[in-house]
């Protein structure tokens, strides 16, 4: 795959985003004029929505009086005398017409719905009629598309509105004839129609059409909105959302990049050891920050401010920091570097602005666009990622100067890649050792499945390969495939199951890797388990060494009987290969002497790549070769060396490798066998011994204590940390608490954005509460004496009784701890992934459960005691949680007083009627709400009429259920949004105490 800089890719897809938004409403604004012509106030007007046919012409045309004021494409002003009074014609041609696929019809409509509500605002004092093209109006038969003029908020012109009280709709026939339907309030509105009852309809002249619509008297006014919460632009809305919806998405994706890139600075191993850069890194986000703070008006998560917040960052990144970090990494070419990049798929860590000039520019005219048009979505809508923006760069720069990002960067990249190993103790485990390219893969290859190995070339030099694919490949040049301790177990599956779990995927049975002819061959002991185990030298990077030495101490702990096979390269014998090939093993040995003292009971050495005699003349040579290097800490490798019952010789490819393949398959085997039986041997006098001296125990309680002593000394293996695990663990574990606060910081987040954002319904969003409250109070419950009061009762039934009883001290102790923590993080990172609103949104909060997670993985291997352990109170998150849950029960307990269940046909005829007919609270917020609901939805509303009265049919009471979902969702949002309102002031009128306190004690100083 192609690597892109952090931010490059997502930069990429806003700037097309921002384009073809952008393009859409210059399209809008470009064909909109400044100013709509003027008419008398008072007049009498006639609106006709629709092309009717390209006919309008034809409806005046017999009018002995007639102006032309305005005729264009997406409106036709018209004035007209008849009998002495002058009427006005007024044609939005394109007004009903939209496809959510076809950008041009739906910017039609848009530039018809602002030129009506241009006209409006400059006819308030008119009087007016509304007629309909029927045939542009969508459903299958008149009813459906009575419904959908109410749907689609036809009559709904931005700030102008008109209750549907009186209304014509027409629809052509043939030539010059019309059906012609009135509808007004008072001969009956079509919501009030009978199911068996039919719109009566009648057919006239178009030359007709004026005269009877001028003669009926059905006049009606337009009415200005009280408020913006009233603005509503009809389908242009849905139009609008949609551009809306894609635009945030990317914004929120190219925020998200850009801290990912800002934490790659931070991360990066250059900043090891080098104050310079840590300082330039340090000082880059301070000024970030700055920003931020000493701009909170002007630089928040408000939608409507976005432009601010790129200004700003644009503005930073091209400053002096921003530089000189550029500037610096062009010149690094180290290897970390190179690795780092790789395993973070990047090709560089260049600060650039977010968005060029050009495109700031274009946001900035987007986002008035929505502030004038879709100010009802966008006023109170956030950019969640500038928010999280914030809570990271207060923590990086408090910070930074520690270097605790790149920190908890190795440290995670070190527990990320040490294995668990068993589950539980294997009896017999054949270990093969080496550095890199020693051979290791090609000798398990050919125990496994001798007959399959060929000789080929690679660069000039002959080697071995394999002919069939395999679980343990054999690499090419100076790479190493082994990367993990890799492993078969000489059984089958189930057996192998016991012994392992899934995500210890590396282990396999011998049935996974050959076939049943294949398993013949081998000679390996039935139950024993092969482990090919990575190289430590060099070729892996100091993390990676560290990684899998604690790999190889978890398998060794839990590997009852151990053969190890050293595998050496003879070709290359220099002390670097000795002391790489034998240290994993010597620091992990509890008793330094054992490889001297028992080594023949359980190692044994492979030479590869031999040549004939060589072995010979090396032993002749030694002390030439190694010039006493091998005497002190590597005695015993020469005891092996020189021991023909320990060492086998597996010499370079030749014309027969036959003969090569076969000594090694028959060697190793026999040595194996040899060194197991030695052991089972030692194994049974240890147990004879251990019953003597278990009656003795019973005698005298002195020598138990000493044999439990004695007990704990039998052990061979001990895992002993580099000093660098040691450094890291110790910078990081009193940085826990911090980490833990962002955590809980950036999960408060996520609750507020997940109630204000989710479409979840109020009774899921009840459920996700509930879940995240037993995750956090479950835990501390166990934690507290409470628990021996209640351990019979249910889970459910605990936190009930806890908040009817001690529910305010309960909330005062919840803590997270260094017993608890790991339990609750894994809680609280499975209700995130169980959550479809924030599983694929919350990349940080993840990032920091991970943080904290290898912080408590590497403790358990430090076992330090000597650091203070954490904690951190919690109980502002319960209380907002718990707060969360108070406003979701009022909520439910307050749509329950209006009783609106079982009466779908008044709910509807209130919305139809704009509330007229319904004698409900909140009847005008309900009525554009439920248009709202519907536009963005694009929900069909089907309805039949019955008995003077509107029953729902199934699909209607499916969309008036879910719009009661939604209004409930709605008003959670409305009284939750006033909550964090209220807090922000407080927050905000502390800050100015707090900097007021300071300025007096600085006057005072």
């Amino acid at each position: 795959m192609d690597q892109q800089q952090p931010n490059e890719a997502q930069e990429s897809q806003l700037a097309k985003t921002i384009i073809n938004i952008n393009n859409h409403f210059e399209n809008i604004n470009n064909q909109i004029k400044d100013e709509f012509p003027q008419i008398p106030q008072k007049s009498t007007v006639l609106i006709f929505l629709g092309e009717f046919g390209q006919q309008f012409l034809n409806f005046y045309a017999h009018f002995e009086t007639q102006q032309v004021i305005q005729v264009n494409k997406y409106y036709n002003l018209v004035q007209v005398e008849d009998q002495g009074k002058i009427y006005y014609l007024l044609n939005f041609p394109m007004i009903l017409l939209y496809d959510d696929q076809n950008n041009e019809i739906a910017q039609n409509l848009c530039i018809s719905k602002i030129y009506a509500e241009m006209a409006l605002k400059q006819m308030e004092k008119c009087s007016f009629n509304l007629i309909l093209d029927n045939q542009q109006i969508k459903g299958d038969d008149d009813l459906a598309k009575l419904d959908n003029v109410i749907e689609d908020s036809i009559f709904y012109f931005g700030s102008y509105y008109f209750n549907v009280d009186n209304f014509f709709l027409l629809r052509n026939q043939v030539e010059n004839r019309w059906d012609y339907l009135q509808f007004s309030k008072s001969n009956g509105f079509f919501s009030y129609f009978s199911q068996k009852q039919q719109i009566q309809t009648q057919n006239v002249g178009q030359n007709e059409i004026l005269n009877s619509i001028i003669k009926s008297g059905n006049i009606i006014n337009v009415t200005k909105v009280k408020s913006q919460d009233f603005i509503n632009y009809g389908k242009m809305m849905t139009y609008l959302q949609k551009q809306y919806d894609a635009l945030k998405e990317q914004l929120n994706l190219n925020i998200l990049q850009f801290q990912k890139l800002l934490l790659y600075l931070q991360q990066m191993p250059i900043i090891n050891n080098n104050s310079e850069v840590l300082k330039e890194v340090e000082d880059y986000l301070k000024e970030l920050y700055k920003n931020f703070e000493d701009k909170r008006n002007l630089l928040t998560d408000k939608a409507s401010q976005i432009g601010s917040v790129y200004k700003y960052i644009n503005k930073v990144n091209k400053q002096v920091n921003a530089c000189m970090i550029n500037k610096r990494q062009e010149k690094v070419f180290s290897p970390q570097m190179k690795q780092f990049k790789e395993d973070n798929k990047i090709e560089q860590l260049k600060i650039k602005p977010l968005l060029s000039d050009d495109l700031n520019v274009k946001l900035n005219s987007i986002i008035q666009f929505f502030v004038q048009y879709l100010i009802t979505i966008i006023k109170n809508d956030t950019i969640c990622e500038v928010q999280k923006l914030k809570l990271n760069l207060k923590q990086w720069c408090a910070y930074c100067h520690e270097s605790l990002e790149n920190t908890l960067y190795e440290l995670k990249y070190i527990t990320q890649r040490i294995q668990k190993g068993p589950k539980k103790e294997i009896e017999n485990g054949i270990y093969f050792i080496g550095i890199t390219k020693a051979g290791k893969s090609t000798i398990i290859n050919s125990l496994l499945n001798p007959h399959k190995i060929v000789q080929e070339e690679f660069l000039g030099q002959k080697c071995y390969r394999i002919k069939i694919e395999t679980k343990f490949e054999i690499g090419e040049g100076g790479v190493s495939e082994t990367q993990k301790i890799s492993g078969v177990y000489i059984g089958k599956k189930e057996e192998l199951n016991q012994f392992f779990d899934q995500d210890e995927s590396n282990v396999f049975s011998l049935e996974e890797v050959l076939d049943q002819n294949q398993n013949q061959n081998c000679k390996i002991p039935q139950k024993c388990f092969i482990f090919d185990c990575p190289g430590f030298d060099d070729n892996s990077n100091e993390l990676m060494r560290i990684a899998h030495r604690i790999s190889l101490y978890n398998y060794f702990s839990k590997t009852k009987n151990i053969i190890v096979f050293f595998v050496v390269d003879i070709s290359q014998q220099n002390n670097d290969q000795i002391k790489n090939t034998f240290d994993p093993i010597s620091y992990l040995l509890e008793n330094k002497k054992d490889l001297e003292q028992d080594f023949d009971k359980w190692t044994n050495l492979i030479l590869t790549k031999a040549k004939d005699g060589s072995r010979q003349k090396y032993l002749e040579s030694w002390e030439k070769v190694y010039k006493g290097y091998l005497e002190q800490d590597y005695s015993f490798y020469k005891k092996l060396f020189e021991n023909d019952e320990r060492c086998i010789e597996f010499p370079k490819p030749s014309k027969d490798i036959t003969k090569n393949i076969k000594n090694l398959v028959d060697s190793i085997p026999q040595k194996l066998q040899n060194q197991l039986e030695q052991q089972k041997k030692q194994q049974q006098n240890e147990q004879q011994q251990s019953k003597q001296q278990q009656n003795q125990q019973q005698q005298n309680e002195q020598q138990q204590n000493e044999q439990q002593s004695s007990k704990k000394e039998q052990s061979k293996f001990k895992l002993v940390l580099d000093d660098k695990v040691w450094r890291l663990y110790e910078q990081c574990i009193p940085k826990a608490k911090m980490k833990l606060e962002q955590l809980i910081n950036f999960l408060i987040e996520d609750l507020d954005q997940y109630i204000l954002e989710s479409d979840d319904t109020i009774n899921q969003k009840k459920e996700q509460m509930q879940k995240i409250q037993n995750i956090l109070l479950n835990q501390i419950i166990q934690d507290t004496k409470i628990k021996q009061d209640i351990k019979k009762t249910q889970d459910i039934q605990i936190i009930q009784d806890i908040k009817k009883t001690q529910d305010i001290q309960i909330i005062q102790d919840i803590k997270i701890t260094q017993e608890n923590c790991e339990q609750i993080l894994k809680g609280i990172s499975d209700w995130v992934k169980g959550n479809h609103h924030l599983k694929h949104n919350d990349f940080f909060l993840q990032l920091y459960i991970e943080d904290m997670k290898s912080i408590l993985t590497i403790s358990k291997y430090c076992q330090n005691n000597n650091i203070a352990p954490f904690e951190i109170k919690i109980d502002h998150l319960v209380n907002k949680i718990k707060t969360i849950l108070k406003m979701i029960e009022q909520t439910i307990q307050y749509y329950k007083n209006l009783k609106y269940t079982g009466y779908a046909t008044t709910f509807i005829a209130g919305i139809a009627t704009c509330g007229t007919s319904l004698a409900l609270l909140e009847v005008g917020v309900l009525a554009n709400l439920a248009r709202q609901f519907l536009l963005t939805r694009g929900a069909l509303w089907v309805a039949t009429v019955s008995s003077g009265s509107l029953t729902a049919s199934t699909s209607g009471l499916s969309v008036v259920l879910n719009f009661i979902e939604s209004w409930k969702n709605t008003h959670l949002k409305k009284i939750y949004q006033t909550e964090l309102e209220k807090q922000q002031q407080q927050e905000q009128q502390q800050r100015e105490q707090q900097q007021l306190l300071q300025q007096q004690k600085q006057q005072n100083a």
